[in-house]
This record gives C-alpha cells, sequence and structure tokens, in this order.
C-alpha cells in the first residue's frame, strides 16, 4: 500500500499489526515503517519522530531509524544541530554507510561548518565515488567556506551546473541520468516560440504520464491533495506552484515558482534547464527537475494536435 502511495491506509494496516503485540523485533521494524509513512509519504514530521523514538526503544541500534529521525529533525524541522546527533549514531553502528555521511555533511553546511562538512563528504566519496549528490554538495560546501579550488581527491561527476546559493539536498539516493535542455539565450522573444495547448509530461517513480495544463493555478508536490501530484519520497509536499500568466498580447503563459502559496521554500529548489530558479517564466521545452528521478517538460502542442 504504501508503495503505491496510499500512505493513510499503509498507517491503518501498520497500527492493526501492533495490535497484535508483535515481538520487539518485529514490533521494531513496524514502527519504523509506520514512520517511513508519516515522514516520506504525509510529511508529518512530529509523528514520523515519535514513531522512530518507538522504534529506538525497542532497539536503540536500528541503523534506518536513526538516520531517518535525523532526516526528519533536518529536513522535516530544520533542526540540524539536533540531526546531526543522530547521524553519527548511524554511524557508529556503521562507518561504510556513504547516505550517512553525505546527510552529515547536510547537516554541518546548515550549521556553517563547511570544513567539517566536506570532510563527511570525502568519507561519502570514498565510499560511493560517484554520488553525483555528494560531488554537488561538496562543491557548494568548499564554496562557501572560501576553498572553491581546492582540488577533490577524485574525479568528479556533476550533478549539474548553475545552482544558486540555496541548498538543494536530498535524502535519499540517487542515480540521476537526467540530461538537461539547452537554456534559452537572451535573444529568445517569447514572441517566437510555438504557440500551442500547455501540457507537463512528468517521469516520477509511478513512470510517464501527461497533463493538460488549462487551470489558471496548479499545487505541485508530494501531498496526494496537491493538483499535479508528483511521486517521490524527493519531492517536498508542496514543492511548486504553477500560474498562469497573461501577457498583453493575449497570449497565456506559465510561471513556475518554488515552494508553496505562503513562501516557504521546497527543500530540493528547482531546476530548469540545469538552472536553480525560485520563479521563471517556463517556456516550450524547458526541463523541470525537481529531484532525483523527478523531472517534468513543459510542452506545447501544435493547434493542429491540440485536444478539443
Amino acid at each position: 500500500m504504501e508503495s503505491r502511495g496510499d500512505y493513510v491506509e499503509a498507517i491503518a494496516s501498520y497500527d492493526r499489526a501492533l495490535n497484535l503485540r508483535p515481538k520487539d523485533n518485529a514490533a521494531c521494524e513496524i514502527w519504523h515503517d509506520r514512520g517511513n509513512a508519516f515522514h516520506y509519504g504525509l510529511g508529518d514530521y512530529g509523528q514520523a519522530i515519535s514513531c522512530y523514538e518507538r522504534a529506538l526503544h525497542l532497539n536503540a541500534n536500528h541503523e534506518l531509524a536513526l538516520q531517518n529521525r535525523g532526516n526528519a529533525l533536518l529536513y522535516g524541522l530544520s533542526l540540524p544541530e539536533e540531526a546531526l546527533d543522530y547521524y553519527n549514531q548511524a554511524l557508529k553502528i556503521d562507518s561504510g554507510n556513504a547516505l550517512a555521511w553525505r546527510n552529515r555533511g547536510n547537516a554541518l553546511v546548515e550549521l556553517r561548518r563547511y570544513d567539517e562538512a566536506i570532510a563527511s563528504y570525502n568519507r561519502a566519496l570514498a565510499i560511493k565515488p560517484d554520488d553525483q549528490t555528494s560531488w554537488h554538495a561538496r562543491s557548494l560546501a568548499a564554496e562557501k567556506s572560501g576553498f572553491a579550488e581546492r582540488p577533490p581527491t577524485t574525479k568528479p561527476a556533476w550533478y549539474g551546473a548553475g545552482y544558486g546559493d540555496p541548498p538543494t539536498f536530498v535524502e535519499g539516493e540517487t542515480d540521476s541520468d537526467i540530461v538537461f535542455a539547452s537554456k534559452h539565450t537572451a535573444t529568445n522573444e517569447i514572441s517566437q516560440l510555438p504557440h500551442g495547448q500547455p501540457m507537463f509530461i512528468i517521469e516520477d517513480d509511478w513512470g510517464r504520464r501527461e497533463i493538460l495544463l488549462e487551470q489558471d493555478q496548479y499545487v505541485v508536490g508530494r501531498d496526494p491533495k496537491s493538483d499535479i501530484c508528483l511521486h517521490s519520497q524527493f519531492v517536498s509536499r508542496q514543492h511548486a506552484v504553477l500560474i498562469k500568466i497573461v501577457k498583453p498580447n493575449g497570449r497565456s503563459i506559465y510561471q513556475i515558482i518554488d515552494g508553496n502559496l505562503d513562501g516557504k521554500l521546497s527543500t530540493n529548489g528547482l531546476l530548469v534547464n540545469g538552472q536553480k530558479c525560485r520563479m521563471i517564466d517556463l517556456q516550450a521545452e524547458d526541463v523541470i527537475v525537481f529531484g532525483p528521478r523527478v523531472r517534468a517538460v513543459y510542452h506545447l502542442l501544435p493547434p493542429s494536435t491540440a485536444y478539443s
């Protein structure tokens, strides 16, 4: 159920299992999985942390519960100091956990302890040299520490280019093979772009699908109640907003804005054609990346093929 995105029913199923009073080792796993459903599914970080605490009460050395509790504190509640403690505990259990080293580095960056963050990313990359996200995070930390020219120990495999200052960290693994579309140049006038029915071509954990864009506004995110629901743990509950803009010439375009309507930015931000963006007017064939293996192409159907 959880793998299909039905997190509420998954939680109810975990509750039924707990009511059967399973043995401690089984109960520990159920509490951990219940926490993941709240955390990555519903974005209820308080409930998630409570579940992880129950799991850790049953098994203080449950590595994933320690790591995911750290993730909820760092990415959900923006408490890097508290998160750091849980990553340290997880690494005492398994010092070969590349993801825990990366997340530890992310927490240290939030605390502006850049040299320590770089050391953590180095440990992650020593274990997993092709982790593009760790390479990029290391680069950002080096820039912020004032040592951008410090040579890395192995050859980087860049996730993208042109990121801005806001953090673009993610909570899980990535093997993204995304190919970015070419950036528009300054000479690309909107009037030169093709007219037609706008649509989103989405690729996420549920595969590929096409959505015609007709409303004045769309909320895009992991929340099942979103107008456009993206199925991935790397997407924020309310990741972005699409707003229809009518130009003086009467032509309508869509603008995408990072975060929710209250101004809270998403965790991973938006990449449009490889560039970090907080707000941008979309043009035909723009590629919007929400996180590893989650993207959308803004496509304009030719008038002759647009749906009626």
